[in-house]
């Protein structure tokens, strides 16, 4: 699982921890939010996106030059198999003179 899935999936429980829920004894509850905790949480996937986002860039940028020397290499082997082909010499000698038919058997 990826950085950023995991950070997306973890958001919600961040948000969980930030609640308190008070009993008042009286029938009521209260609910609070600790804005503290949610800032702290919400800065802590966007530094774990960025990071997630500044691998993905270096993935691709490092991908470029691999994919150019695959291509380079590729080419240079098809030329290397276009010379061969050239450079084959086929004799193809048929004779011409009636001959009894033979059982190839």
């Amino acid at each position: 699982m990826n950085r950023l899935t995991t950070a997306t999936l973890i958001a919600p429980l961040l948000m969980l921890g930030a609640c308190n829920v008070t009993d008042n004894n009286n029938g009521s509850s209260t609910v609070s939010l600790d804005e503290n905790r949610i800032e702290q949480g919400t800065d802590r996937i966007a530094d774990e996106a960025a990071k997630a986002g500044d691998k993905a860039v270096n993935a691709i940028e490092n991908a470029g030059p691999a994919i150019e020397k695959s291509a380079s290499d590729i080419e240079e082997r098809a030329g290397r198999v276009a010379n061969k082909i050239d450079n084959v010499d086929v004799d193809v000698d048929v004779d011409t003179r009636d001959k009894p038919a033979t059982n190839a058997n």
